[in-house]
């Protein structure tokens, strides 16, 4: 029964063993990037896609020394020469405000084998298994908070002793919470694997592994002026209870990775690092090496409003006027401005400039600037700082000048098409130097991409 002990299918990437978080467990590799594309890698952060915003995620890695060798007292020797490239094709989309649905492909591209004995390995390529996966956010910005994540997985791969003859999904339970404090963004995961395994296969000298604790750890730092994120992570998985084989294979595995996020455009992220194994864990790489590439876009823009964030009264002034009605529709007021000059501040959200562009606008601002033209030329004003605001894609003496131009351009329009007094309407910008948002993912670059109304009302 020798030849019954090679594992023929086995070993998927991404099998039952795949939790959304990161760590797929002793029966697979731990390599599994987040289908939303937010903040870490495999590390899930509290963020969820905003309504109407997909991410397609294509990752690839390559490790060395992950297939199991049933033979060796501790599950793995260091004499193991093997290495398998997989692949793993993600889309991610937000449903509202607080919840965002994904679902995985992994496959297996290309592996070596070149040790003799009992071991585990690929029957042969193609697609290992489906995994789905929700995300609900309990409470936070995005700046932090604390979200729910559940996840299951269906495998494909025949003959898989790790999760036995006919197994029931794998599902997954986890809380994700994380902080950002300036360029530093810091975050944990802990979780609950939950299996239904089928009969143990015959031949095979494992039994079905059971359920398991999940844990995850991750840092990042965002360097502005090169566009880049510096990424570190830790992710475990530890056994509930052991199984009869748990011994011979070490159902526990812990690995860390260092890698980079570089932004080439505000929709556009690359990704490439390293990773190693901490433990002697069935399945963890003594390393690995990965790439991806993270594209996200938005069909469907947030309210087309200008949205007040922001008053500051002063002594004596006349009360302020109520908020126009394409104000009151606002769903969500947005980050708080920083304090600055005026009476009340109004923002264009959801109307921003397109990227890398300071004369086209996304759809819907004429009826924006008319409508706030309305308003202003019924309440009366002294003066309007028009401020322009970017994301931190490209240099800041670029940003700088993008800025100015944006602001400048609303200015002519309502001086021009609109009636307004020029010289009552000064412009400034901030370029990228005022972020409201993380300027590490897409949407919070689409909410820095931002014109600002510094209104000063008559005493």
């Amino acid at each position: 029964m020798k030849a019954g002990r090679y594992l023929v299918g086995l070993l998927s990437l991404c099998s039952a063993e795949r939790s959304l978080a990161n760590i797929t467990g002793s029966d697979l590799q731990n390599f599994n990037a987040t289908t939303n594309g937010l903040d870490f890698v495999t590390v899930q952060s509290s963020e969820t896609l905003g309504p109407g915003i997909f991410n397609l995620g294509l990752f690839a890695n390559y490790a060395v020394n992950t297939l199991p060798r049933y033979e060796d007292a501790d599950g793995r020797s260091s004499s193991i020469d093997d290495s398998v490239v997989a692949a793993d094709f993600n889309v991610g989309v937000g449903l509202t405000s607080f919840l965002d649905i994904g679902i995985s492909f992994p496959h297996v591209v290309y592996q070596t084998v070149d040790f003799e004995g009992s071991r585990g390995q690929f029957g042969d390529k193609g697609l290992t298994e489906v995994r789905g996966n929700a995300k609900l956010r309990l409470l936070g910005d995005r700046s932090g908070g604390v979200a729910f994540i559940s996840s299951v997985n269906v495998n494909v791969t025949k003959n898989n002793p790790y999760v036995g003859e006919d197994p029931n999904p794998i599902f997954n339970f986890e809380l994700a919470a994380d902080t950002t404090i300036g360029p530093v963004a810091i975050g944990a995961n802990v979780g609950y694997r939950l299996r239904d395994p089928g009969k143990p296969i015959e031949g095979f000298p494992i039994e079905p592994l059971k359920d398991q604790y999940l844990g995850s750890l991750a840092a990042s730092y965002l360097f502005t002026s090169i566009d880049t994120k510096l990424i570190f992570e830790v992710f475990s998985a530890f056994p509930v209870e052991e199984t009869k084989t748990v011994t011979a294979r070490q159902a526990s595995a812990t690995e860390a990775l260092l890698g980079l996020k570089y932004d080439a455009t505000s929709e556009l992220a690359l990704h490439a690092g390293a990773g190693t194994e901490l433990d002697n864990g069935t399945s963890s790489a003594d390393w690995r090496i990965y790439t991806g590439v993270n594209y996200t876009f938005g069909f469907k823009q947030e309210e087309e409003i200008v949205r007040p964030v922001q008053q500051k009264r002063r002594k004596r002034i006349r009360p302020l006027p109520p908020p126009p009605k394409f104000i009151e529709a606002a769903p969500d007021p947005g980050p708080q401005e920083p304090a600055g000059e005026g009476d009340e501040v109004f923002v264009l959200r959801g109307v921003n400039f397109a990227f890398d562009s300071a004369s086209r606008v996304l759809p819907g601002t004429r009826d924006i600037l008319t409508d706030f033209a309305e308003h202003m030329k019924k309440v009366g004003y002294d003066r309007i700082l028009i401020e322009g605001h970017t994301d931190s894609v490209g240099s800041e003496p670029y940003n700088l000048n993008l800025g100015q131009q944006r602001a400048a351009t609303i200015r002519d329009y309502l001086v021009q098409k609109l009636g307004f007094d020029g010289t009552k309407i000064e412009v400034r910008s901030y370029g990228e130097t005022v972020p409201v948002a993380d300027n590490g993912n897409y949407q919070g670059r689409q909410i820095n991409r931002r014109v600002v109304f510094r209104i000063t009302y008559p005493h």
